[in-house]
């Protein structure tokens, strides 16, 4: 059974480097953020394999993640 519903938000900073997603519910509650390992290259399949571990890793605590 699920948690509940989480809606994941990308937080870059001004260059334009990620720093965490933030993952709301439905009513706007903060649930967690993922924060971005700032050894890790700033690339696109990076940020791919960032956003997969994170929704995963809710997905195992019985999160349903909306896109």
């Amino acid at each position: 059974m699920s948690k509940g519903r989480l809606i994941p938000v990308d937080v870059y900073d001004n260059n334009g480097d990620m720093l965490r997603i933030e993952f709301s519910d439905s009513n706007g509650n903060h649930v967690m953020d993922a924060l971005w390992d700032k050894t890790d290259a700033q690339t696109s399949e990076n940020r791919v394999l960032f956003r997969k571990w994170a929704y995963n890793h809710l997905r195992n605590q019985d999160w349903e993640i909306l896109k």
